[in-house]
């Protein structure tokens, strides 16, 4: 799985509006309007309320794959329908995991989530957007980490058993990854002298 989004579109380091937000603040307005979207459209279609649980996220992952059909015809469609499942899916992970959002201008497909106890960024509209094309040309797997901390999630990773194709593209595939590079970064942490400092907003923006 890919795990490095250098050299790709649409991703861009923090800039003049950036927008960081604490751990302890609510997120950004315009999250909430997104994510709020695609719980009124999961509604709509399965008069099924979300409620930003990992619960929740097989409902989503059924919603993506009916999507990328009714997109596919209506490729006007595919812009607000990846925001809304994105945003949807980075506030679950953000309840559920220690991390913040950092938004860069008006462009959602930059919005990520920075975690606090491990250096791992996550882009969960990007990570909507693979859902409903499988571009991966345009669009990667939504994740960045230093190369060794890369290294050790992909070796955990190929120890998992094969996922078929639609699993693969699942967003909630992508939480298990977060859930297991988690886990496995605090462990490989635990033998460094240094592994067990949290990071901050401004650690992201230095890249370190």
């Amino acid at each position: 799985m890919d795990t490095d989004s250098s050299a790709k579109p649409g991703i861009s380091p923090a800039g003049a509006h950036t927008l960081v937000t604490d751990l302890d603040e609510p997120p950004p307005g315009k999250v909430l309007e997104l994510a709020a979207a695609a719980v009124r459209f999961v509604l709509a279609k399965y008069k099924v309320e979300l409620d930003f649980t990992p619960d929740t996220l097989p409902m989503v992952d059924h919603y993506a794959e009916e999507a990328r059909a009714a997109v596919s015809g209506a490729p006007e469609t595919l812009a607000l329908t990846a925001h809304a499942i994105g945003a949807y899916l980075g506030e679950v992970v953000r309840r559920h995991h220690a991390c913040w959002w950092r938004i860069d201008d008006d462009d959602p497909g930059a919005w990520r989530l920075e975690f606090r106890d491990v250096f791992l960024t996550f882009y969960p509209v990007q990570v909507a957007y693979t859902a409903l094309t499988r571009d991966e040309e345009k669009c990667f797997s939504g994740f960045e980490l230093p190369p060794a901390d890369r290294d050790a999630l992909v070796e955990r990773l190929e120890q998992l058993p094969a996922v078929s194709e639609e699993e693969y593209y699942a967003p909630s595939t992508k939480v298990d990854v977060i859930d297991i590079a988690v886990d496995a970064l605090l462990a490989r942490r635990a033998h460094d002298p240094s592994g067990t400092r949290a990071f901050g907003p401004d650690d992201y923006a230095r890249g370190a």
